[in-house]
């Protein structure tokens, strides 16, 4: 499944309820706004098989179409694209695959996963298109990850054409892997998040880059109106002013974000995990997520300063893990109402209760979750 970043790089979901005999402390309250309405949304209840990493398109008719990493077969951790729409009265379509790896040898033929789903438009030989996926992926004989893009004229497609080459390749030039100081190698680029700044081709991109120079998020405004002339871009690193870590002893790096934006009232959102990780299985995943914003223009230019929302910890959702979020947003990007954001979660359950081995794994307790933030 798709690689987990850490500090500096070392690369890089009837409800459940809370546990009884698991102590998840709570701290003293704090802030200005709380999680309220949570339920849980979708998961592969009673399978070895997990979902997280959502993606929310919320229609007008108030219909919302969910995209999210999945694994097809029980016990086996190979990523594909999967989609459900919920509809205004509660009920769900069947979850389907609607993006897989390709072909064996090529770039993307391990892992699908993380997508991020916009409206626009787009046209890739000669043919136009509504709307673009992008996603992560890698290969099986490399360590690292690279963003691809596919583009459909439906949200409930049954499949998407994949652009044929990398839309945001790995940092380094040489082929294969960069090894890192210690025996490491590097993650490479991955789990975008995309929205639109002209309702037609022009795309904010924001990914993920593990490489020698450590861990950050670095966006891109590109032209996808005509992929047969595509070109890339350089990228710039995301300001990261105003970010704390889970002690709130000191500033905070961050990775696997989801963002929205409100262009009327100049205003960015984003949710991002926590730093650092827990100690105990599952290390590799957070604990706390966080949902700041910023004015749009200050992201932009690179001057802003992030300030906090709500930090949603294990003492409100009874997870002892809370990652992989997406914001709920239109077809565009853009967030309904950022002073009250929806949030769409990833949650798993810890040791005791799993185990790094067969049906054990915490992976096949990723579920996805809802909650809507509000102010007291």
């Amino acid at each position: 499944m798709k690689k987990i970043i850490v500090i500096l790089a070392a690369a890089f979901l009837a409800c459940e309820e809370k546990k009884p005999g698991v102590e998840i402390p709570e701290p003293e309250p704090e802030g200005r706004y709380e999680l309220v309405n949570m339920e849980r949304v979708f998961g592969f209840y009673g399978q070895s098989r997990y979902s997280y990493c959502p993606s929310v398109v919320k229609e007008p008719n108030g219909a919302t179409h969910l995209f999210f990493c999945g694994n097809p077969e029980q016990q086996i951790m190979v990523d594909n694209i999967y989609h459900i729409r919920i509809n205004p009265d509660g009920s769900q379509t069947e979850a389907k695959s609607v993006l897989q790896p390709g072909i064996s040898g090529s770039w993307d033929d391990h892992h699908i996963c993380d997508p991020s789903v916009i409206e626009g438009k787009f046209r890739m030989n000669g043919k136009e298109y509504r709307y673009a996926m992008f996603y992560l992926t890698n290969a099986y004989n490399v360590y690292y990850n690279e963003v691809g893009v596919a583009f459909s004229n439906e949200l409930e497609a049954d499949s998407w054409e994949k652009y044929p080459q990398q839309l945001v390749k790995k940092t380094w030039g040489h082929d294969g892997d960069e090894p890192l100081p210690g025996g490491g190698k590097s993650w490479g680029t991955g789990q975008p998040s995309a929205v639109s700044l002209d309702k037609n081709g022009k795309v904010l991109l924001t990914y993920t880059i593990g490489d020698i120079s450590g861990t950050r998020i670095e966006w891109v405004e590109l032209d996808l109106s005509d992929m047969d002339k595509y070109m890339a871009r350089p990228s710039a690193r995301m300001v990261d002013e105003g970010l704390i870590n889970i002690g709130y002893t000191g500033k905070d790096y961050t990775c696997n974000s989801d963002f929205a934006i409100d262009q009327q009232n100049d205003v960015i959102v984003m949710v991002r995990p926590v730093q650092p990780h827990p100690a105990t299985y599952p290390a590799y995943l957070n604990e706390s997520l966080e949902v700041n914003y910023m004015p749009l223009s200050g992201f932009l230019n690179r001057t802003g300063k992030w300030e906090s929302i709500i930090r949603i910890a294990p003492y409100m959702t009874g997870f002892p893990r809370n990652h992989n979020a997406g914001l709920e947003r239109n077809s565009y990007g853009e967030i309904a109402d950022w002073k009250k954001p929806v949030v769409y979660y990833t949650v798993s359950k810890a040791a005791p209760d799993v185990s790094p081995g067969g049906t054990t794994h915490a992976e096949w307790t990723y579920h996805i979750y809802r909650g809507e933030v509000v102010k007291k």
